[in-house]
Order: C-alpha cells, then sequence, then structure tokens
C-alpha cells in the first residue's frame, strides 16, 4: 500500500488490483490503505471467468485500489497476471513464493523480493527488490516503463522460466534422481525406470 500511495503522491495514476484472502491480516492492509488516502472499490460477482472479471472492472476509473472480493478462477488470475503492467509478489516471508513463477508462466512481469526465489535473475526474468522501500520499485519500474522492449524481455525469459519448473520437469530432475540413490543405498534395488515414475507422480 505504501509503494501505491507513493505513486499517486509522485504523479502517477496506479490501480492495483488485489484479492486477499480470509486472513486477519486483511484488516490491516485495509488500515494501510487508509492510512495512505487510497480510493478503495471493492468488487463483488456471481459468476466466474475472463468476462465476469472484466465486467467488475468497468467503472474503476476513480479508485486506486481494487479489492476484489470473489474467488478468482484460473482464466481470470491468468488475465490479471498477464495484463497488469507488474506484478508484485514481494514477500518477505515466503522462501521460494510460487506467485512470482505463475505470474511467469502467464507472461507477466514478476515483481519478487529477495527471500530465496532462486528462479530469478534481476532484471533477466523479473525484477527483484532487496529492501521493502517504495522508492526502490519506482526506481527501478519507472526506468522499465521508458524502456518497453526490455519489459518485453523480462516477460518473455519469465515464461521460459517457469517451462523448467513445471511439475514434468521438477519430477524428473529433482525427485527421481532422490528416489533412485534411496532404493540403491537401502535395498540394493536397481534404478528405476524415470519415465514411468515421472508420470505417474505428475497424474496424482
Amino acid at each position: 500500500m505504501k509503494t501505491v500511495g507513493l505513486m499517486k503522491r509522485s504523479g502517477w495514476r496506479p490501480l492495483l488490483v488485489a484479492r486477499g484472502g480470509a486472513e486477519r491480516h486483511g484488516a490491516e492492509v485495509l488500515e494501510a490503505m487508509r492510512a495512505e488516502a487510497l480510493v478503495v472499490a471493492e468488487r463483488q460477482w456471481p459468476g466466474s471467468g475472463v468476462r465476469a472479471l472484466l465486467e467488475v472492472l468497468r467503472d474503476v476509473d476513480s479508485a486506486d485500489v481494487v479489492l476484489l472480493c470473489s474467488p478468482l478462477d484460473s482464466d481470470a488470475r491468468r488475465v490479471l497476471l498477464r495484463g497488469g503492467d507488474a506484478v508484485l509478489a514481494n514477500s518477505g516471508h515466503e522462501p521460494f513464493g510460487l506467485v512470482g513463477l505463475e505470474t511467469m508462466a502467464a507472461g507477466g512481469l514478476a515483481c519478487i523480493g529477495a527471500t530465496g526465489e532462486d528462479y530469478a535473475v534481476p532484471g533477466r526474468n523479473a525484477l527483484v527488490l532487496e529492501t521493502g522501500d517504495p522508492a526502490e520499485f519506482l526506481g527501478m519500474f519507472g526506468r522499465l516503463r521508458s524502456r518497453p522492449e526490455e519489459a518485453q524481455s523480462i516477460r518473455r525469459a519469465g515464461r521460459a522460466t517457469a517451462r523448467h519448473f513445471a511439475w514434468p520437469e521438477v519430477v524428473q530432475r529433482v525427485l527421481l534422481p532422490r528416489i533412485e540413490l534411496a532404493r540403491c543405498i537401502h535395498g540394493g534395488m536397481p534404478p528405476l525406470e524415470g519415465t514411468g515414475l515421472g508420470v505417474g507422480i505428475h497424474n496424482a
């Protein structure tokens, strides 16, 4: 919220689309919105899908934050991740944030924190924040706004990165070798056939 507030005070016209959970932390976020004097529009809808999402986002010109109060299906989530100028996924607590990877897979511009997301290469496939200072994001993203070709390059590299972390890839590259090693060490059993096990786990 401090980042959106600073963007607004700096003369930008930010529109943060946020979807919170049911955690108690949500009340703190709402208080932070009020502290930054942000105009908040709450939206909920009975349906699902991209068309329903776009319908509730039609009349939000005066808002700084759109708070989505209904569940998002996967199609609508992909549209938001890809359609936004940037996706702030800079949690200070997640050691391997999946939101960043999901953003990359959708073709979005992921902006993550330096909390252990070793899939992120700063400036190549994501924006990586080192601090919680909103000015850091404004500086990095402001530079990128004037270089649209660089932003597109980061999005393309992000999608390529995300493909390496799809479940079949993870199973074959990370899980299978460890299971195979454990079988050999503890039972003298022959090595596993990789393809069969990988497919079985993925389908489960």
